[in-house]
């Protein structure tokens, strides 16, 4: 008889379950199967319980059920006087107050305000809805179990790593205001915070200042900072100059403001003391002047989103002067295309960066506009970029030598994303390329997709499979909703499929 695993053993392989699932419910199953399954699942699942989704077919009470099932666990977990002080409001809730087998609050590694209040939102109005609580007393309830429950997580987890108080607007304003006012005058020992390693927040709120001003005492430690609708707000200054191991930081607004004194800012100064630190930067619809990046010498990962606001070339130049000589992700995504137009400086960028990039990827949402000379822009990363693992980005039909030259430099290359440029009246055709991709040497190559109005012949298609019946790698095929496929290209991928040669084909609608 094979022994039992240890409860060791099947942590590992429930946290694997956990990371590679859309839902953490697929664990619900584990924890059902014997007491030892149980004792290893049930601190996972708890650990980041706002993951919950809907399952396929289900309709929303489906959520609603499971997020009301949640709330009425954290109620069981509640001390004596907690619970004393809801029933004094609402009698009806002692059916909901017995004691659970387990301590789900300690279980706590992640908390999302907004899912929590929504949780609790559920909550109330099912219990509304079954007669459990009466309409009058539902905002006292709601508020009362939020306090409660929100000071239960934060005073029994033994360390909570994130902490996202994105979205906190509108009905979900309570809970952030409830939060300050826990942080403030609870005299328990917030322990967990000392562990806070992630933490995001929306800068237009006007309660950030009080949770600024209590989280700088507690939190030193944040590693990743994310921060969405950019405001500068009181206390926040504080709160970055304390951290001592920031190496990861998003800057993002829901739209594009302007920033015309941002090097000068007190913002702007905070983050460049950090900025030595800081390794992965991502900046997404703001105006940031890109000369602002000499700051960021050992940025390993470097992402620029909805990047549309620079229309010169002077705008540009200094991208091409930045000295990243340890960036291995370079992500850049704008719906202009001045930026295409610029292609010599992007190209002068990739030699700066010191051969060490594994990951390009070069968007943009107007892809047939412009005829333009991509050849300097994929010889430079054919030159420079020999570690290059995935490149997602534009070529024109005719840079076949240059694909050659890739596929030769970069012989670690394993995903490649063709954006086929050409004029609004004219499709040019993928054909010449997937010629270059068959009789060039791409060892590695496990994705190809094609973006693009482009054409894709059936003949060519083949003969690209039939070349690689020998790598002994498998390929994934996909082109987006423009590309237009002459014959009965599925029909090829599916043949080669059964032969195992193709893992993957097909249409995606939204490759990028």
């Amino acid at each position: 008889m094979a022994p039992e695993l240890n409860e060791d053993c099947l942590s590992h392989i429930f946290n694997y379950l956990r990371q590679t699932a859309d839902d953490i419910a697929i664990l619900y199953p584990c924890a059902l199967v014997n007491r030892t399954w149980c004792k290893a699942s049930m601190p996972i699942l708890w650990s980041n319980p706002w993951l919950i989704r809907n399952y396929r077919g289900s309709d929303n009470s489906d959520l609603a059920r499971r997020r009301e099932l949640l709330i009425n666990a954290y109620i069981s977990n509640l001390p004596q006087n907690s619970k004393e002080s809801i029933t004094k409001v609402q009698q009806n809730i002692k059916a909901t107050q017995r004691n659970s087998a387990f301590d789900y609050a300690s279980f706590l590694k992640h908390l999302k305000l907004t899912s929590f209040g929504y949780s609790v939102k559920y909550w109330i109005d099912r219990s509304v809805k079954n007669g459990t609580i009466h309409q009058g007393s539902k905002k006292i309830i709601h508020n009362l179990i939020i306090e409660h429950v929100i000071k239960l997580l934060l005073t029994r987890s033994t360390s909570l790593r994130s902490l996202d108080l994105r979205y906190c607007d509108g009905e979900m304003s309570e809970c952030l205001e409830i939060l300050a006012s826990v942080l403030e005058n609870t005299t328990d020992n917030i322990d967990c915070l000392i562990y806070l390693k992630d933490f995001m927040y929306s800068g237009s709120n006007h309660i950030m200042p009080r949770i600024f001003s209590s989280l700088t005492s507690k939190c030193q430690n944040i590693r990743q900072l994310g921060i969405y609708g950019y405001r500068p707000t009181d206390n926040f200054i504080n709160f970055i100059d304390v951290q001592k191991s920031l190496n990861d930081a998003t800057i993002s607004c829901e739209r594009l403001n302007s920033f015309s004194d941002w090097t000068t800012n007190e913002f702007s100064c905070a983050i460049s003391e950090k900025s030595k630190s800081i390794i992965r930067l991502s900046v997404e619809n703001i105006c940031f002047p890109l000369d602002f990046l000499v700051n960021f010498a050992n940025l390993e990962e470097l992402y620029l989103r909805s990047f549309d606001h620079i229309f010169s070339r002077e705008g540009w130049e200094p991208l091409a002067r930045l000295p990243l000589k340890s960036l291995k992700t370079f992500y850049f995504q704008t719906q202009l295309c001045q930026p295409l137009e610029f292609l010599d400086l992007f190209a002068q960028f990739v030699e700066n960066t010191a051969g060490e990039l594994r990951h390009i990827t070069f968007l943009t949402g107007l892809l047939n506009l412009v005829l333009l000379d991509t050849r300097q822009f994929i010889t430079s990363i054919a030159k420079n970029c020999p570690n290059l693992e995935v490149y997602e980005g534009p070529m024109m039909e005719n840079d076949v030598d240059q694909l050659g030259e890739l596929l030769r430099s970069c012989t670690k290359l394993r995903t490649l994303h063709i954006y086929l440029m050409g004029i609004e009246d004219y499709r040019p055709t993928f054909d010449f390329l997937l010629t270059q991709l068959s009789v060039s040497s791409a060892p590695d190559l496990e994705v190809l997709k094609i973006s693009g109005k482009c054409l894709v012949y059936e003949q060519t298609v083949d003969f690209f499979f039939n070349t690689r019946r020998n790598s002994g790698k498998q390929i994934s095929f996909h082109w987006d909703t423009y590309v237009e496929c002459v014959g009965n290209v599925k029909k090829v991928c599916r043949n080669y499929q059964q032969l195992g040669i193709v893992k993957e084909f097909g249409f995606i609608a939204n490759l990028t």
